[in-house]
């Protein structure tokens, strides 16, 4: 695969399989659980999830791509496994089905033991300059971020003319605030410790944010606002 942008075949097939992973994922927990799932819920959870977790990982791929990068979209099977069980279970989401793996152009891959869905792997590659860590990893949460703010928009605007495009864009917001919420926490591999090390004041202003309107969403505050 070039380093033009293009997506290539196995990436999109690892894309599509944890958008539908997440999709369901989502589902179960709107709809507490297996017996509650329906298509209508189903449908809104993937305008959510097709916004929020697609272009978060893209605009990664994008980001680094900008740097100079190879970047490439790989799934996690223990992740995707992790996030279906968690549904299930719990009702919670967790929202890391996978990551955007990079390195730099011309660099060849390290002697290892490794296997190629090993984090450690990857880590071995050339480390990222500080600001470009921060800047490739901060791009998908600020993503997700003008994501809600759009969807946020066409609520307050009564722009939208049928229920379930009302219920699609009010859970598209919750989704995109979770993800950039979940991801910004501070704990390595997720962007957040990335973000944090490269500047803790973006990530304060980037991170305090998101998490209390996710936590707004969880205990039910925001639909009084609404």
């Amino acid at each position: 695969m070039s380093y033009s942008g293009r997506i290539g075949t196995s990436e999109l097939i690892d894309l599509l399989l944890s958008f539908i992973v997440l999709t369901i994922a989502f589902s179960m927990g709107r709809s507490y659980g297996i017996s509650g799932l329906n298509a209508e819920i189903f449908i809104i959870c993937a305008i959510g999830v097709g916004t929020g977790f697609l272009l978060h990982e893209l605009a990664h791929k994008f980001m680094a791509q900008r740097y100079g990068y190879w970047a490439e979209y790989k799934a996690s099977p223990m992740g995707l496994i992790i996030a279906v069980a968690l549904a299930v279970m719990t009702g919670f989401v967790f929202a890391a089905p996978g990551a955007v793996h990079i390195r730099k152009t011309g660099y060849s891959a390290p002697q290892s033991t490794y296997s190629y869905s090993d984090d450690n792997y990857w880590d071995q590659f050339d480390n990222k300059p500080g600001k470009e860590e921060g800047r490739i990893a901060m791009a998908g949460p600020i993503t997700n971020i003008i994501l809600a703010l759009l969807f946020f928009v066409l609520l307050k605007g009564e722009l939208l003319t049928s229920m379930l495009m009302v219920q699609a864009a009010f859970y598209g917001m919750y989704i995109n605030l979770f993800l950039a919420a979940f991801n910004m926490i501070p704990v390595d591999p997720l962007d957040g410790a990335k973000v944090f090390r490269s500047n803790p004041l973006v990530w304060v202003i980037i991170a305090v944010p998101s998490i209390l309107a996710t936590l707004a969403f969880m205990t039910g505050l925001i639909y009084v606002i609404f």
